[in-house]
């Protein structure tokens, strides 16, 4: 993995956000974007997702396994203190290059761990009908890490 990052910043950012954008390239050449809450990191340069809902990024990366996975500082407190500042401390953003595997059955670990995740909605109505049957992963080799530069303000 090529990263100028150390590894443990890129994980502290990626537990804080609720959902990350995920971009794969469809058959013609059109980025597609998807937005994905399932992503957790492993060890260094490894992770997975739950794939469960996206069809269309599903068949992209069955035909080209190539992934762009981004995530920006969920904080407002993060934001609020930075625009104070003038800088930030931290990476605002972060952009993973990698390559899937082939989509398979999560193991009960895997499972054990998205449904802890979303532990805090079991009461609504929703939590169910989003996650209950999450049975199917994709897992991910990072490639490189790039910050999402914002100018002077990125460190």
């Amino acid at each position: 993995m090529q990263s100028n990052i150390p590894w443990d910043e890129i994980k502290n950012l990626f537990s804080k956000v609720k959902s990350c954008s995920m971009a794969t390239v469809d058959e013609d050449g059109t980025p597609r974007v998807s937005p994905i809450g399932s992503v957790f990191l492993s060890n260094e340069g490894r992770g997975h997702y739950f794939e469960h809902f996206p069809k269309g990024m599903r068949n992209n990366l069955d035909r080209d396994p190539r992934l762009a996975i981004m995530a920006v500082h969920p904080g407002m407190g993060y934001w609020f203190r930075s625009l104070w500042r003038g800088r930030f401390v931290t990476h605002p953003a972060l952009r993973l290059i990698c390559e899937a595997s082939k989509r398979r059955k999560a193991t009960q670990t895997e499972i054990d761990a998205w449904m802890a995740k979303v532990r805090p909605f079991k009461y609504f109505k929703g939590h169910d009908l989003l996650w209950k049957n999450m049975g199917h992963l994709r897992e991910f080799k990072i490639l490189r890490v790039e910050p999402v530069n914002l100018g002077r303000m990125t460190p």
